[in-house]
């Protein structure tokens, strides 16, 4: 059955808000790490994008569920970029468990080694968190 252009229209944005709500921004400078992050996620239906360094990732960290960095990088770059400082940015942050985190804002912090079910556990959480304030 052909969709009329308005229906069209309507159901791809219903799909686009979709997609886009399981986008996962890594932002992770060691390249295993980072695959195997994106695998954990991938497996359970996410979409990732995977970056090694915050700069490149910025455009991207808006329109996604949530960023993940890894506290490596946050030592490497010397500005934070905005998207990581405002309220709404859902940033999953690594740590090494050696250092003394500051947490900043609505910021969750899993200490590293970490274990893929933990992070997919907190990635489900955000999306819950996501999908009942888009409904609200």
């Amino acid at each position: 059955m052909a969709l009329s252009g308005r229906a069209y229209a309507r159901q791809n944005k219903r799909n686009t808000k979709l997609s886009v709500a399981r986008i996962i921004v890594l932002v992770v400078p060691d390249r295993g790490l980072r695959r195997s992050l994106a695998f954990a996620l991938e497996v359970e239906g996410y979409l990732t994008e995977s970056y090694d360094a915050l700069w490149k990732a910025e455009a991207s960290t808006g329109r996604a569920l949530c960023t993940i960095v890894d506290e490596e990088i946050l030592k490497s770059e010397q500005q934070t970029p905005r998207s990581l400082e405002t309220p709404d940015g859902r940033v999953v942050l690594l740590v090494d468990g050696m250092t003394a985190v500051k947490e900043q804002g609505d910021t969750i912090v899993l200490t590293k080694p970490i274990n893929g079910s933990d992070l997919v556990s907190v990635v489900n959480d955000l999306e819950t968190m996501a999908v009942r304030r888009d409904r609200a």
